[in-house]
């Protein structure tokens, strides 16, 4: 049996606000609840597609909770979310959960 350790806090120093929508309406959704999500860790990135005549640049970010170390406990990752970090926003684009044994070690969710 494997024992895997979680994802150290020091690695995970970031603080972000997750959006979910109110209502049935996911796609149009003006109101949001809001959670406060810490002990996560947001890596921003960049994307150029160059082609002939144009250059396209696509930002996104990839955010990483730790079933342990972040909190809050039990909270679902759905792609109709927005994720708010320093003044940016981001919509989840694809969760994956990564495991550990039997059970979720940590996630890690693209954002664009």
């Amino acid at each position: 049996m494997t024992l895997s350790r979680p994802i150290p806090k020091a690695l995970l120093p970031h603080t972000v606000t997750l959006k979910n929508p109110r209502g049935n309406d996911t796609i149009f959704a003006d109101e949001y609840d809001e959670i406060t999500l810490h002990n996560v860790r947001v890596e921003q990135n960049e994307k150029v597609r160059t082609a002939r005549t144009s250059e396209t640049r696509t930002r996104g970010a990839r955010m990483y909770f730790d079933c342990v170390n972040s909190s809050p406990e039990n909270i679902e990752f759905k792609t109709e979310q927005l994720v708010l970090f320093y003044g940016d926003v981001y919509k989840i684009e694809a969760v994956k959960a990564v495991m550990a044994a039997d059970k979720v070690h940590h996630y890690k969710i693209d954002l664009i």
